[in-house]
């Protein structure tokens, strides 16, 4: 058995967990930090980091106290090193540090958006190598092919923006509030219910929609993705139009769920005999995720995604991730602090 204490950091969610082998969760708390975010429409990063520094001693003690850990009890401990606010991932990096020389144990450094991958091993699923990954969050938008832990090679990402920031950005421009993405979601579900419009239909609406499609014309050997257009458009009709705020949600929506299953669509083809794994904030969004299944399962592949509680930032992925680097004696690439997204080792990367 190999027991793990997980911190994660990356953003504005401070989190700890304490798992066994890579898949049990014994305990997990959270601290969200929305509310303090909230009145700024985004993330404050030095707020961000300052939440951390007085939230991780109360997770930690808390985690404690459940599970009154001694030495030779720890297997590991892990931590979110990249990509993520500096400041920020610096007081987890920190914590966990500490945390492991006090127990005596390696550090294991964690690429965040692999962590967000490793997530379905939470639920009991073993990650399946080689896999095509689909990463949807505040900060990326993108697909890789993973062939082993540390080994990925990214097949095609965002030109611009991502999407879980276009769905921020959408609902500050509709004043539907902050997070946006389940403001537009649930503004989205009250406008097909209006309509009578079933989940799985949504597609009869098509020839209303005031947006144009994102990269229509990309070719079928090419995966790019692009959200500031579409965040345009809908800052223009919004100023010129009288319709109401569930309208452009729901339309809005639309064009982004089918750019990016337009986008993985590609990369199937590209590799057909490759599972997929999807993670990331914005898989939480269930309209997504429907016409995701829908998609692999007319291509006959098999879809992996996190449960739910899963798919935002939590320190039980991290955990997960560090486990498939411990158990196969493979050294972490990612040991320095990164604002970056790379996957290349920190020595390649110019030590961030």
């Amino acid at each position: 058995m190999a027991l793990a204490l997980a911190f994660e950091s990356s953003c504005d969610e401070t989190g700890v967990a304490l798992v066994e082998d890579g898949r049990r969760v014994l305990a997990a708390p959270l601290y969200s930090q929305l509310s303090e975010h909230r009145p700024y429409g985004g993330i404050v990063p030095e707020y961000a980091s300052r939440a951390h520094l007085e939230k991780f001693t109360l997770l930690l003690a808390e985690v404690l106290r459940q599970y009154p850990l001694k030495h030779g009890d720890l297997s590991y401990v892990a931590a979110t090193t990249r990509p993520g606010l500096v400041g920020a991932l610096l007081v987890g990096y920190q914590t966990a540090l500490a945390c492991a020389r006090h127990f005596g144990v390696p550090l294991i450094g964690v690429h965040h958006l692999e962590a967000h991958l490793a997530a379905v091993s939470l639920s009991g699923t073993s990650l399946p190598y080689p896999h095509l990954g689909l990463i949807l969050s505040g900060g990326n938008s993108a697909i890789y092919l993973l062939r082993a832990p540390g080994e990925v090679q990214v097949l095609g990402d965002t030109l611009d923006d991502a999407a879980g920031e276009a769905l921020d950005k959408a609902a500050q421009i509709l004043g539907l509030g902050y997070p946006g993405g389940p403001a537009i979601e649930n503004a989205a579900k009250r406008y097909a219910e209006t309509r009578g419009i079933k989940t799985g239909d949504e597609s009869v609406l098509e020839s209303e929609n005031p947006f144009p499609h994102i990269l229509k014309s990309l070719p079928r050997n090419e995966i790019r993705f692009s959200f500031s257009g579409i965040k345009t458009a809908l800052l223009r009709a919004a100023e010129v139009t009288d319709r109401n705020k569930e309208f452009f949600a729901f339309h809005y929506q639309e064009r982004i769920v089918a750019h990016i299953v337009r986008n993985l669509e590609h990369a199937v083809a590209q590799h057909p005999n490759l599972p997929v794994v999807a993670a990331g904030g914005v898989l939480a969004n269930t309209r997504l995720r429907s016409e995701l299944e829908k998609l692999c399962r007319g291509k006959q592949t098999p879809l992996h995604v996190p449960e739910l509680r899963y798919c935002t930032d939590n320190a039980a992925m991290v955990a997960a991730a560090a486990h498939l680097y411990y158990t196969r004696g493979i050294a972490s690439k990612f040991s320095v602090i990164s604002s970056s997204s790379s996957f290349l080792a920190d020595a390649a990367a110019g030590q961030g």
